[in-house]
């Protein structure tokens, strides 16, 4: 028998020599081995046998990265791991990923990019920005923006550095609060 698989031979209990049998594994299970035996002249089966084992994931990797946590010898299906890049580079993609089934990983791995410096974040009228000024800015860091007060913010309040080294669009806006015309009372001005 083969544990975790079957064969296509049926519940046939004699099989005459040259018959041939096909195995394949359960979901999650990977063959190692030929796939095929054939019963042989002086009955028996040829060998090697196959057997099915539990797939894994290849040891994950990034260019300028590392594992954070998650590092194991062997990546079952369900096994988590998060990544992080060496100094100077931004992470791009999801920082963390789960071995499938299928012996592959979820979503897909992320790659570092090389942070890029951004200049100054834009002025924007009537805002103040999250950031101190002359800081330096590089891919992947975001400043946030609120209004002075009379103003409301409109639009997302933070602009990101992305990878090619400008601020995200659209940049948010500070409207002046206006109020409407002040309601009519009866018999008075």
């Amino acid at each position: 028998p083969i544990y975790h698989g079957q064969h296509d031979g049926g519940a046939v209990n004699v099989f005459l020599p040259g018959k041939a049998v096909n195995y394949s594994c359960d979901p999650g299970y990977s063959l190692i081995g030929e796939a095929t035996l054939y019963c042989t002249v002086n009955g028996t089966w040829s060998i090697p046998y196959p057997r099915c084992e539990v797939m894994t994931c290849m040891s994950p990797s990034i260019q300028d990265g590392e594992l954070a946590e998650g590092q194991s010898a062997v990546y079952h299906p369900g096994a988590n791991v998060t990544f992080q890049c060496q100094p100077g580079y931004v992470l791009w993609g999801s920082r963390e990923a789960q071995c499938q089934p299928n012996g592959r990983w979820a979503p897909a791995l992320p790659t570092c990019e090389p942070a890029l410096p951004c200049p100054p974040p834009p002025v924007i009228a009537h805002a103040t920005p999250s950031a101190e000024l002359g800081a330096n800015f590089t891919s992947g860091m975001s400043v946030s923006y609120s209004c002075q007060p009379g103003f409301s913010l409109l639009g997302d309040p933070s602009v990101l550095c992305t990878a090619s080294g400008n601020w995200s669009l659209p940049y948010p806006r500070c409207a002046v609060v206006r109020c409407p015309s002040p309601p009519n009372i009866d018999r008075g001005n």
